[in-house]
């Protein structure tokens, strides 16, 4: 199966969204159960989400602090469709090239704005 940069942010968000933590993430297409759950697996080995078992046995879905800071990178649609089109045009699809893109969009978007970025 292929990754799919759209489902991976979709997890993410449907993860940010839910005020206490899911087991599976809600908002996404259930017929496909078995792209979630091999697209859920990709984003803990990049150390995106993790899996905290609750005091009731339950297990629950959190974004690490990694998983926070690309969210923020590739939030903004339009950042995450440049980042995309960019990693094609270079040729390496990965979730840091992607949230490096798309950090430098948004630092981008900063600066023509007029804020002062020290980085």
């Amino acid at each position: 199966m292929k990754r799919d940069p759209d489902l991976l942010r979709q997890i993410l968000l449907a993860v940010e969204a839910s005020d206490d933590g899911v087991s599976r993430p809600d908002g996404l297409d259930e017929t496909n159960a078995a792209a979630v759950a091999f697209h859920v697996d990709l984003l803990f080995e990049a150390g995106l989400l993790r899996r905290d078992i609750l005091p009731d046995g339950s297990p629950q879905l959190r974004l690490t602090w990694h998983g926070h800071d690309y969210l923020d990178h590739v939030r903004d649609p339009a950042a995450c469709r440049y980042a995309r089109r960019t990693a094609t045009r270079v040729g390496h699809w990965s979730v840091a090239t992607i949230g490096a893109v798309a950090r430098a969009a948004v630092l981008a978007k900063a600066q023509a704005l007029g804020l002062p970025l020290h980085l």
